[in-house]
């Protein structure tokens, strides 16, 4: 059995919990907060669990081996150094951290001590992410031209980070999986119609070394909830609709072709072939990604969403936002 701590049980950490003690491979050993009532709140849930308001409990003990951070993303670096230090597995929500220096930092760590880092980018442990992939693999609707995502809703506002590093990195994970190339250019725009520090609605286009497009939209200012991205290929077409209960995926078989004669003469021709809905085998994603963590814990793999796929994605939210600061001049 791996022994495992959790700090943080705020927004997002009672799901971490409620997963980790489902899981017959590990062991939950301590939550710590802060905050008292809602370390109550847990251990009513979770009696045979010891509480803490001091992190370092779980950080210090010698028979922990997994420590799950799920913390404001200004204290991760803090937090994942210390665990990482002291000989124990990291799992950090995302995003990794507040900049490539430290993110850098943790996985040159992790590597040189032989440990797990892991980031929470748990779309990529959905049954649609991992659909859509398939359906790029196989080849079935040609090459990617581009990739349209829209991450939008009203609120959560936060306090101490704009809307890109909230919301982004979970599109930007997302294309990390799905495009093979590299990322070569950035461009970024964003707006601060509320806050005047921080930007609520942002843009992001992407270039990728393979030719692909990437254009990303996220707004905290919206009035619905909008979880949608488009993967548009030379032989068909890709919808993925978080917000559908069900048909998350659709399949959309048509493109259209260009000719031009010896004249100059242009003309396009529709290929418009029957669209279909994919099955998927609906798990929760956020049980596949920690028991994926422990088996990559347990076997010394490398995990899908591992430090250096978070450092990507830290990389990009950092140069925006000095593209961002720039615009703003």
């Amino acid at each position: 059995m791996l022994k495992a701590g959790v700090i943080g049980c705020g927004y997002w950490g009672p799901n971490i919990i409620r997963n980790l003690d489902a899981l017959p491979e590990v062991d939950l050993i301590y939550i710590a907060d802060l905050n008292p009532d809602l370390l109550s709140k847990q251990k009513a849930l979770y009696p045979h669990v010891t509480i803490t308001t001091n992190y370092q409990d779980i950080i210090k003990d010698p028979s922990i081996d997994m420590v799950f951070i799920v913390t404001p993303v200004n204290t991760h670096y803090h937090f994942a150094k210390e665990a990482l230090t002291n000989g124990k597995h990291v799992f950090v929500e995302k995003p990794l951290t507040n900049s490539v220096q430290t993110s850098t930092e943790l996985c040159n760590l992790a590597e040189s001590n032989n440990l797990t880092l892991m980031v929470g980018h748990t779309f990529i442990y959905t049954s649609a992410v991992r659909k859509v992939k398939e359906i790029i693999d196989s080849g079935e609707i040609g090459e990617i031209q581009y990739i349209s995502s829209q991450r939008l809703n009203l609120g959560l506002f936060q306090r101490d980070i704009n809307v890109l590093w909230d919301l982004a990195p979970h599109d930007l994970s997302i294309v990390d999986y799905l495009i093979d190339g590299k990322i070569t250019k950035i461009d970024a725009f964003g707006q601060r119609h509320v806050n005047p520090e921080l930007e609520d609605t942002a843009f992001l286009n992407l270039t990728y070394s393979t030719g692909e497009r990437v254009y990303i939209m996220n707004s905290w200012l919206y009035p619905e909830k909008v979880r949608k991205m488009a993967v548009i290929g030379t032989k068909g077409m890709i919808i993925y609709d978080d917000m559908e209960s069900e048909k998350k995926v659709k399949v959309f078989l048509k493109h259209i072709d260009f000719s031009q004669s010896d004249t100059g003469e242009v003309s396009y021709s529709y290929v418009n072939e029957k669209d279909y809905i994919p099955e998927l085998i609906l798990k929760e994603a956020l049980h596949v990604e920690l028991s994926h963590f422990a088996d990559c814990v347990r076997n010394n793999k490398e995990p899908l969403t591992s430090g250096r796929k978070g450092l990507n994605v830290v990389k990009v939210l950092e140069e925006s936002d000095f593209l961002l600061r720039s615009n703003k001049k």
